[in-house]
């Protein structure tokens, strides 16, 4: 493991440490808050703000995402906000998505230059951060006939959610699902809760409290998948990963105390607040480089 005062950021030292210590702290709450696993804000602020390596920080944030949403995920369990099976189906295409884009991530940075390629990463994560935070935004559709939209697609075979109270779901469009939030994750190094929390009210029809504790148990699958695929390329430093753990333990707990505690609506605001925040400080970035180069 490379030694702290010897990675490649702006600043080195305990300066670094106890910078990953405070983002871990507010990443941690924002985990226990949103179901998410919090890498969509940590890995754009370590690349933009901290300047590190980006395929370091992709890797490194997946095997971070898997200690704090394993404590999240905990303690919705007792909250009751998970729906078993559609964590389940979500898992398994997720797990089977994040190979695939971790083998694109390590593609991308073979034929690219070290810009270009940098580039490349934060482009894909605004366009991420928009999209989520449009879809965060526009609220839970009006149903068609009571029926959410996995409900409505007309792909057979079907399967109950009976924890959400749904039925005749297309079991095909969940798992396509998972494994398209599972490519994501492999390639940026988000566990896939900033995608999950819509794509689970928008399109599955869950509550916005069932999403967030479901989403979490998917997080925490694609993120274990997607630390091995990167740490066998050599793309996980345990500092950058266990650092920010520290800080998330006791900010994840805190998250998940004051979720239940907001109203469902007010909660989907906040979130699509927080996206778009990340989404100027990544397109401030691009700004800055393309008019460098």
């Amino acid at each position: 493991m490379t030694p702290l005062d010897q990675i490649d950021a702006y600043l080195g030292g305990w300066q670094l440490l106890g910078s990953l210590v405070a983002l871990g702290l507010g990443v941690g709450v924002l985990t226990g808050l949103f179901g998410v696993g919090g890498a969509f804000l940590m890995n754009p602020v370590m690349i933009v703000a901290l300047g590190m390596n980006e395929s370091v920080v992709v890797g490194s944030s997946l095997c971070f995402a898997i200690g704090t949403t394993a404590s999240g995920l905990s303690r919705h369990v007792r909250l009751k906000n998970v729906e078993v099976r559609t964590f389940l189906l979500l898992a398994g295409g997720a797990c089977c998505g994040v190979s695939l884009g971790s083998r694109l991530h390590q593609y991308l940075h073979a034929v690219q230059g070290q810009g270009e390629f940098k580039l490349t990463v934060l482009w894909l994560y605004l366009v991420l951060l928009i999209g989520t935070a449009w879809f965060a935004l526009r609220g839970r559709p009006k149903r068609h006939q009571g029926r959410s939209l996995l409900q409505r697609l007309p792909i057979p075979p079907r399967v109950s959610l009976p924890g959400a109270h749904l039925r005749g779901v297309s079991l095909p469009g969940l798992l396509v699902t998972g494994v398209g939030v599972g490519v994501v994750s492999g390639l940026l190094g988000i566990g896939g809760g900033v995608l999950l929390m819509p794509v689970l009210v928008l399109m599955v029809g869950l509550t916005v409290h069932q999403a967030v504790g479901t989403g979490l148990g998917v997080v925490l699958f694609s993120s274990v998948a997607g630390t091995v695929e990167h740490g066998l390329a050599g793309n996980v430093n345990l500092w950058i990963a266990m650092s920010p753990l520290v800080g998330s333990t006791v900010g994840v707990q805190l998250g998940a105390r004051i979720c239940n505690r907001i109203q469902g609506e007010r909660l989907r605001q906040y979130f699509a607040a927080i996206v778009l925040l990340t989404a100027v400080l990544v397109a401030s970035d691009i700004v800055k480089k393309i008019t460098q180069s």
